[in-house]
């Protein structure tokens, strides 16, 4: 069960999360569900490998629980899945796990004091160059608690400052284990009711807790989000230091959003540079993301650029999304770039109130190491058909194949998937 979470600054994500929620959100919101599925697969290469194939089943059980409330003084948002799958080989373990994120920012005694908490959990592999297999797997926990204080002197403008502290905790990494202390400072004005200007500092100093490194870094931005024509952007740009072992990094930074919605389509394009390491994960957080073992080098830049589209028709029985992205790491050690790029699209139609087929395709291109790339192609093919409000049954095909320059890593296989799911 993989989560495709990026941790970015709880004020560049909450002034950006305002606008939109301001337009599309109602005053009020509170809901939740909660689903058991059963799922059967059939697999003609369930070990993932091009020598001595053989063909199995996985069958597994998993629980998802969601919720989202919106009021005037609370956000919150949960999507949490647990999970158990068995396997027909006794050389692959049967393997449980539980991944989401969760998001809350509460006010506290006025709407001037906020505290933010947030939580995610998701997979990567332990080895980039293999296969998603449950010896390959580790989970990394990200928790953050952030209180942030208003002061304003206008209702237009004041001060806000802001105190954040960061644990993340790898399952079979513990020397990538960092806690995370900061402090930042901003002012910000609102220049109409449709453009916001902020002025930022932050102060954060991380330490990692099994490897005796601890690094300060210091950034300065300033940045301009609000409503443009028919969508909301957010512009920043501004200057990072990072301290270390003597030695010091730095260099400009920033990040350009802007979400435009016309007629049938949304259309998403977002352009980022950030110093950073590789704790966090690596710009889009995906299981393949992140180098394990730490030795000095994964303090690095992230270079990335993405853009997304969404299509809906016919009353939205039919929809479209697509997605591209191009990112590039680069070590402040070895300063060799590491680029990885990825291309997705998804199709779904509704034929009728019991009937959806759903389609999509990704492929994504990752650097592994000098002359040592993989790429991995992804197809699917769906219907699902709702006997009862709450009761829905699914098959699914799959075409799953990993080309690299080590044949010996490659592989190709189908799966046959048939799911039951209860809702409620």
């Amino acid at each position: 069960m993989n989560r495709s979470i990026t941790l970015v600054s709880f004020a560049s994500l909450l002034l950006l999360t305002g606008y939109i929620d301001a337009e599309i959100m109602p005053s009020s919101v509170r809901e939740g569900s909660i689903s058991l599925g059963f799922e059967h697969t059939h697999s003609d290469n369930i070990r993932k490998t091009n020598t001595n194939q053989k063909s199995g089943y996985e069958q597994r059980v998993d629980l998802n629980v969601s919720y989202q409330n919106h009021t005037a003084t609370n956000n919150s948002l949960l999507d949490y899945g647990l999970y158990y799958s068995h396997y027909s080989e006794a050389d692959i373990e049967d393997e449980s796990d539980i991944a989401g994120s969760l998001t809350i920012s509460q006010q506290i005694f006025s709407k001037n004091l906020l505290l933010d908490l947030s939580h995610f959990r998701h997979s990567y592999l332990l080895d980039k160059a293999g296969v998603d297999l449950p010896n390959n797997n580790g989970n990394r926990d990200v928790f953050t608690v952030s209180p942030l204080w208003r002061l304003p002197y206008s209702k237009r403008a004041g001060f806000e400052t802001r105190y954040t502290y960061t644990a993340v905790r790898l399952s079979d990494d513990k020397q990538q284990n960092t806690d995370r202390n900061g402090l930042s400072l901003s002012w910000y004005h609102d220049l109409n009711n449709k453009m916001t200007y902020r002025l930022s500092s932050q102060y954060s100093e991380v330490d990692f807790l099994l490897y005796e490194l601890t690094y300060e870094q210091i950034n300065v931005d300033m940045s301009l989000a609000g409503n443009l024509r028919n969508g909301s952007y957010l512009a920043k740009a501004g200057y990072s230091r990072l301290a270390i072992l003597n030695r010091y990094e730095e260099g400009g930074i920033f990040q350009f959003s802007y979400h435009y919605r016309f007629q049938k389509n949304t259309l998403g394009l977002s352009v980022q540079r950030e110093l950073t390491d590789s704790s966090l994960g690596l710009g889009k957080d995906t299981p393949d993301s992140g180098d394990i073992n730490f030795d000095g080098t994964q303090l690095l830049w992230i270079d990335r650029v993405s853009l997304d589209h969404n299509f809906f028709a016919f009353n939205a029985r039919f929809t479209n999304t697509n997605s591209l992205y191009y990112q590039q790491e680069t070590p402040l050690i070895t300063r060799e770039v590491k680029p990885r790029s990825g291309i997705s699209t998804q199709l779904s139609w509704k034929h009728t109130a019991l009937l959806t087929t759903r389609f999509s395709a990704s492929y994504s291109q990752t650097y592994i190491e000098k002359e040592f790339d993989k790429q991995q192609w992804l197809t699917s093919l769906s219907s699902e058909y709702r006997f009862h409000p709450k009761l829905t049954f699914s098959l699914t095909a799959q075409y799953e194949e990993q080309l690299n320059n080590e044949q010996m890593n490659g592989y190709d296989e189908t799966r046959l998937i048939a799911t039951v799911r209860f809702s409620h």
